[in-house]
């Protein structure tokens, strides 16, 4: 029998365009609280070096938001300055290819009522992905996607009791 899983989720990082909007989007439709205030790093602030180290040395100026969720799993949102963020400026449309072409497609997040979040992310600018499905008995999912083409899963209860349940366990 394999080792009991002994790490957690610690937290999930985003690069936007605009980093204002997308701290607003995240803490008006999930509740996600900042922790202090938009910082500008560049690479000769206190932590500069060790954020090079990590985005190597073409790494320059960056703004960068801690959000924390209600059992402490962070979003860190970043809005590269220079190097300049270069993904999309709008949201690419859910298809197949956001989904075959490897890497992360989708994060989850349990929510009290699924379709009253997905309802309030919808009418602040994400779209709607599919429609409200019952994963396993009793239990509701709906996806989303933010205004910058993350694609978000919201879920009715945790990862382990959704499959519990599938496994009649």
């Amino acid at each position: 029998m394999p080792p009991k899983p002994t790490l957690n989720v610690n937290h999930l990082a985003l690069s936007v365009p605009d980093i204002g909007a997308a701290v607003d989007w995240y803490t008006s439709v999930f509740g996600f609280t900042m922790i202090g205030s938009v910082m500008e790093v560049n690479k000769n602030s206190p932590t500069g070096p060790v954020i090079s180290s990590i985005y190597g040395e073409e790494f320059e100026q960056v703004k960068l938001a801690i959000l924390t969720s209600a059992n402490g799993v962070g979003l860190e949102i970043f809005e590269f300055v220079r190097p300049k963020y270069n993904g999309p400026e709008r949201r690419v449309d859910w298809c197949p290819d956001t989904y075959t072409r490897g890497g992360v497609f989708h994060f989850c997040f349990t929510v009290a009522n699924v379709e009253e979040t997905a309802r309030r992310a919808i009418e602040s600018g994400g779209k709607n992905v599919g429609v409200l499905v019952e994963p396993a008995e009793g239990e509701q999912a709906f996806f989303v996607q933010d205004p910058w083409g993350n694609v978000i899963e919201l879920l009715s209860c945790s990862f382990d009791v959704l499959f519990l349940k599938r496994l009649g366990g």
